[in-house]
């Protein structure tokens, strides 16, 4: 049987960590996108189509980055809680990165059957990529509503977090906020020491 995320591991990878990071910016850019792109009024000349299709590629991106993270955290596990965490805080913790994945995998998703059945084409980075269903506005409509309530719930779920990691870092300084920072002071020493071990 593969060990495969089964043994117990005291930090993220830099391969998590990127993945990490990454995903969050990308949302942080799809929500600001969204929740502007919707006012942007409609008309021959408007920017309304191009944050739209950006906003819709950008998405299509984000899914493809999601699967792999969550396949990356499957193969390679995650840390485990330090030593005299009280259970509640390891449910919640549980359960906030559980609605997390949940939400990550809502949006796109939601986003992307909505623009299938939309009457507009779907453009990825300008190309046009075929359509296999006919509009349905009621299919559409249901899409939108969900993607546009996941994101609102999304953003609660993101505050909690952020707050979460603040209090880890502030409060109980108890390393969990340091495991997801990049360690460029580990990666040179790594380096140096593989330098001096060659010269030796």
């Amino acid at each position: 049987m593969s060990k495969i995320g089964k043994k117990p591991i005291n930090s993220f990878n830099n391969t998590a960590i990127l993945l990490h990071w990454l995903v969050a910016f990308l949302l942080m850019v799809q929500f600001l996108i969204g929740l502007d792109m919707v006012d942007i009024p409609k008309g021959p000349d408007s920017p309304r189509p191009f944050w739209f299709n950006t906003h819709k590629s950008i998405g299509i991106v984000l899914g493809c980055l999601i699967l792999f993270r969550l396949y990356w955290r499957i193969r390679s596990g995650v840390p485990q809680s330090p030593a005299g965490t009280v259970s509640w805080e390891r449910i919640a913790a549980n359960i906030s990165h559980m609605l997390l994945y949940f939400c990550m995998f809502i949006m796109p998703v939601s986003g992307l059957v909505g623009s299938l059945f939309s009457k507009y084409d779907l453009l990825f980075l300008g190309i046009r990529i075929p359509k296999f269903f006919e509009h349905d506005a009621l299919i559409k409509e249901l899409m939108t509503n969900t993607h546009q309530w996941t994101a609102y719930i999304f953003l609660a779920i993101i505050s909690i977090h952020i707050l979460a990691a603040v209090k880890h870092l502030v409060i109980d300084c108890d390393g969990i906020f340091e495991r997801m920072m990049p360690n460029f002071t580990n990666l040179s020493n790594s380096s140096g020491e593989k330098t001096n071990g060659g010269k030796s």
